[in-house]
């Protein structure tokens, strides 16, 4: 009996162990400090993460420079591995890297000379996509202009908005 519990310890351990690496990103960010500026996504609705509510898109000045955000003024990201057709930030990365759901619709205010699209994640969930890269938030940025997650693991980057990059 105490040998079936102790492997039954190591397999619980073992478990946990692989959920909480399963994503092949970080959750170590380095230090940024966030811009105080104002936003122009004011009195946009919020963001909820339900997959049938619009997301709205604006933008924010950061140190970083002009960054895309969402309906509540939070930095977006893209994820390198990512391409417009295959979304890989999927199980525990979803959950520090909360996908961007829905068709998005830019904020009237902001000017965003790229292109905003879906794409289908593997559960089959809408993610709002700029330029062709899926949109993330990143789960340790405390307010609206944190751009902490800029450069994790070197594969995440905020996704900025000018002219020459989109």
């Amino acid at each position: 009996m105490i040998a079936k519990r102790a492997i039954l310890a190591v397999a619980c351990a073992g478990a946990a162990v692989a959920l909480t690496s399963g994503c092949s990103q970080a959750t170590e960010a380095p230090a940024a400090a966030a811009d105080a500026s104002t936003t122009s996504v004011q009195g946009a609705a919020p963001t909820t993460g339900v997959a049938d509510a619009a997301p709205t898109l604006g933008t924010r000045e950061t140190a970083l420079g002009t960054v895309l955000t969402d309906g509540d003024g939070f930095t977006l990201y893209r994820f390198d591995e990512d391409t417009a057709d295959l979304v890989k930030c999927v199980g525990p990365c979803a959950e520090i890297w909360p996908p961007t759901q829905g068709t998005p619709v830019p904020n009237p205010d902001s000017v965003l000379p790229g292109t905003v699209g879906t794409t289908t994640r593997p559960d089959g969930v809408e993610q709002a996509t700029y330029d062709g890269h899926p949109l993330y938030r990143f789960a340790k940025d405390t307010a609206p202009g944190v751009t902490s997650g800029d450069g994790v693991k070197g594969t995440w980057h905020v996704v900025t908005v000018d002219a020459a990059q989109g």
